[in-house]
């Protein structure tokens, strides 16, 4: 019976794992897309993935179908920001200042 559990535990841990994981992968795609660079989206993903709630980043990963590319690094992040999750705005705010100038927020 133990092993049953350990391993229906087992599954679920790996289940939520790979959902993580398809989340850090979209972000750091659609950051990309949206005109952010490969090194700042993966910064700012990172960061993003200790902020905020697993909810709150499928949030903003659903939410960047939405955007188009940006001219600029500043402009996609401003873009971001205009997100309807309070945690996320401050979240994308804070990780964009910290990955662009390097300064930890």
């Amino acid at each position: 019976m133990k092993l049953i559990q350990v391993a229906g535990m087992s599954a679920a841990f790996l289940m939520i794992l790979g959902c993580a994981t398809a989340v850090r992968y979209t972000l750091q795609d659609r950051f990309r897309a949206i005109g952010i660079g490969a090194e700042t989206a993966d910064c700012m993903v990172g960061e993003l993935e200790d902020r905020l709630t697993q909810d709150d980043l499928q949030d903003l990963a659903r939410y960047t179908f939405n955007l188009s590319r940006a001219n600029s690094t500043a402009a996609a992040i401003q873009s971001l920001m205009t997100i309807d999750n309070p945690r996320a705005v401050t979240a994308v705010g804070k990780s964009g200042v910290s990955c662009v100038t390097g300064f930890r927020l």
